[in-house]
């Protein structure tokens, strides 16, 4: 499997990164413990993401291993 990582562009879809709380396990301020809905995993939603799903429609958000992995669901929510 090929991946391309490029900048997104507003309309564009695409899979939002969220950390896996196993590789960040303190957060930082102003994120929230929520779980990856792909998965299960606990991850990191940061307010940056929640702005991006709530202004871009076509963007679904996974911990960044189902991410990598090119895992998709069709709602985050």
């Amino acid at each position: 499997m090929k991946a391309m990582l490029t900048p997104h562009k507003p309309g564009d879809s695409g899979i939002l990164c969220l950390p896996l709380k196993s590789n960040v396990p303190n957060g930082h301020k102003n994120w929230k413990l929520v779980r990856c809905p792909i998965c299960g995993a606990e991850c990191w939603e940061s307010e940056l993401a929640r702005k991006a799903m709530g202004t871009e429609p076509n963007i679904t958000a996974a911990c960044t291993r189902c991410a990598l992995q090119g895992k998709r669901r069709s709602t985050y929510r």
